[in-house]
């Protein structure tokens, strides 16, 4: 894994190139994306439009702040999913935004806001998850209506198109990745799924701790490391923009379950690394409370459970009350 690598150069560089940016654990780039790899969309939504706004009066004016959605219509995803909006305009009041916004769950209204951040996604100036206080339910339908055409977007901007979204969550599928034990235990709906062993970042090479979500699954990676080459590391899923990643590790078999000497990322073995990866979908939950490395942060992947809800709910880099 290369820990020099930034968040900014996986956006900068647009979903074509993805696969290229970062080697894994290991410091190297290259290889190309598998079918299956799943990349951030264009700065149009593939979510459908919404309604438009009820208009008011004074109907505001000003410059267009576009919305677009990183979620699909027809997602399945685990339930530590975020719903991603980005804007191509950096919004300066976003009160009204999250007042409007409605979310279902099974057709019953869910609680929980809109926190912003900034971004190094391409084409967007500023970007925003929702999430409720604890992980989606399973098995769930969730809706989204964004009615926010023709609302102010602070002086001088005004939102200029509405989304709506549907998508849904599947078996709950949660990990715990133990440092000392070298195990992940995992539950699907609560209930008892497996342990397998796992080795994890060396002293000076660390795991960050704190709860991570599967980001996206099957780059074609090379890696390289003491002793070992590999030109297509298999059945690898993202963790973290900086290059975690839970994957097959066939150079590494004697340590893993036993001593943590990986660059940063979940070794698997290799039979352990191909049924996870046929098992876990994107938005899954790994937890790491016990690794070797610094704090998992909102901005280094989809580390929105790291956010406390008190601090989640005053809307980050904008308030959102």
């Amino acid at each position: 894994m290369s820990h020099g690598t930034t968040r900014r150069s996986f956006f900068l560089l647009g979903g074509a190139a993805l696969a290229s940016t970062l080697g894994a654990c290991a410091g190297r780039t290259g290889g190309s994306s598998a079918s299956s790899v799943w990349m951030p969309p264009p700065a149009s939504s593939s979510a459908r439009p919404g309604s438009p706004s009820p208009s008011s009066s004074p109907t505001p004016s000003g410059a267009p702040v576009h919305v677009s959605l990183l979620n699909s219509d027809g997602d399945v995803r685990g339930v530590g999913m975020p719903l991603i909006a980005f804007f191509n305009v950096k919004p300066t009041d976003v009160k009204k935004f999250n007042e409007v916004t409605k979310v279902t769950v099974n057709g019953a209204p869910a609680q929980g806001n809109w926190y912003f951040e900034e971004t190094a996604h391409a084409g967007a100036a500023l970007e925003a998850h929702w999430r409720p206080q604890t992980y989606w339910p399973a098995h769930a339908q969730i809706h989204m209506d964004l009615p926010v055409k023709g609302l102010s977007a602070g002086e001088g901007l005004v939102f200029d198109d509405s989304l709506t979204l549907d998508m849904s969550t599947g078996v709950a599928y949660v990990g715990n990745i133990d440092a000392n034990a070298l195990t992940m235990t995992v539950t699907a709906d609560g209930a008892q799924f497996g342990t397998f062993p796992v080795s994890l970042g060396a002293a000076n090479t660390p795991t960050s701790s704190g709860i991570k979500v599967i980001m996206e699954k099957g780059l074609d990676i090379p890696m390289s490391g003491p002793g070992y080459y590999d030109p297509h590391v298999q059945y690898t899923q993202r963790l973290t923009y900086g290059g975690e990643y839970l994957h097959s590790a066939p150079w590494n078999v004697g340590n893993i379950g036993h001593r943590s000497t990986s660059n940063g990322c979940t070794n698997l073995l290799p039979d352990d690394a191909k049924k996870l990866y046929n098992t876990f979908q994107i938005g899954d939950v790994f937890n790491y409370p016990n690794a070797n490395g610094p704090a998992m942060t909102m901005g280094a992947g989809y580390g929105d459970w790291n956010v406390p809800w008190t601090q989640w709910q005053t809307g980050g880099a904008l308030p959102i009350a």
